[in-house]
């Protein structure tokens, strides 16, 4: 079994000799597609052994992850950026799994270093060659050949996980945040199905929320609501649209939105840690208190999972105000305490 790793980069000549030293035992052959770096990168690429093409940018991530495959043969596939770094524990178990599965698409564990909040998720990235291709401009996805869902399988995170750290500096997410939703805005102008309208408002609103745009990204999340009721980007339009008002302090309206989602189907625990939150905030610090005794675990309604010590540091807060008496206008938590909360908690993230 051949096992490649392909990276799509430009003015990566920092980040690419850790990212590549964390592929080394780990894949067979290493390629970089560089979209026009000016600093040393296709020399620091090729200086560590990777099979280095160049090309242009055209502002979409599909077309270079597509155009990055041509001209060579892989049986699979490890697509990574220069700011992740492969944490593979046993290769040979790895490549166990690949060759034993029935899915084209095997998703993976990526850790996600934020400078506001760390979170992990899943994302395909790894695929059998020649059965998928990359679509979408920005937050690009893999379909089959014809377009369709392919076949899917999660690895453990005991065979592989990604370290991304992309988003550890917040000038670097917003930068990067700015630049994902003005792709989103271009998407949006191509988009020929109501699937693909809604998928693209649901990535421009969290690329506008990671860009700190959260007016107009309240404007996106209450469009997509009223035109895509009841659909998947609803669900989680409508868990990005609480989260930002959490922590703009319209605990009401975050309280109203998480109702929504109850009626919706999302995770009971997440629901009740976004309840927590809004009632803490509103004074009611023993309901608070009693909805997080049941909390274990925090998954969002896209499969997100913040840091544990999240839940940790706000069951703790939320525990030291319920040993204190508040009377009358004393309820209204002070401001520390409401800054303390928002910040414990979740205003959004851009993956």
């Amino acid at each position: 079994m051949l096992f490649a790793a392909a990276l799509i980069v430009r003015d990566e000549e920092t980040n690419l000799p850790p990212c590549l030293a964390s592929l080394a035992g780990v894949v067979d052959a290493i390629h970089v597609y560089d979209t026009g770096s000016v600093d040393a990168t296709v020399s620091v690429a090729s200086g560590l052994g990777a099979h280095v093409t160049r090309g242009r940018w055209d502002d979409d991530f599909a077309t270079a992850r597509n155009t990055a495959e041509e001209g060579w043969t892989a049986d699979w596939i490890l697509s990574v950026d220069a700011d992740h770094r492969c944490v593979v524990p046993d290769p040979a178990r790895l490549r166990s799994l690949l060759a034993t599965t029935d899915a084209d698409v095997c998703r993976v564990e990526i850790d996600n270093a934020h400078d506001e909040l760390p979170y992990t998720h899943n994302e395909a990235r790894i695929y059998r060659a020649g059965r998928v291709r990359w679509l979408g401009r920005v937050h690009e996805r893999l379909v089959t050949l014809g377009g369709t869902r392919p076949r899917t399988a999660d690895l453990p995170r005991d065979a592989i996980v990604l370290d991304h750290r992309g988003y550890a500096d917040r000038r670097q997410r917003v930068a990067k945040s700015v630049r994902n939703a003005d792709l989103a805005r271009r998407m949006l102008t191509e988009a020929t199905s109501p699937a693909q309208v809604a998928r693209t408002m649901l990535d421009l609103g969290r690329s506008l929320v990671g860009a700190g745009l959260l007016q107009d990204a309240v404007d996106t999340f209450e469009s997509l609501r009223e035109l895509f009721p009841r659909t998947p980007e609803w669900l989680q339009a409508t868990d990005f649209l609480a989260r930002v008002v959490l922590a703009a302090g319209m605990d009401d309206i975050c309280l109203g939105l998480t109702a929504q989602l109850r009626e919706a189907g999302a995770p009971k625990p997440y629901c009740d840690w976004l309840a927590a939150q809004a009632l803490a905030q509103l004074g009611d610090v023993a309901t608070a208190a009693a909805l997080l005794d049941g909390v274990t675990e925090v998954v969002d309604t896209a499969g997100r999972r913040p840091d544990p010590r999240v839940l940790a540091e706000l069951r703790e807060l939320v525990g030291r105000l319920a040993e204190t008496s508040f009377t009358g206008a004393e309820a209204r938590l002070g401001n520390l305490a409401e800054s303390e909360l928002q910040q414990s908690g979740w205003a959004g993230t851009e993956t």
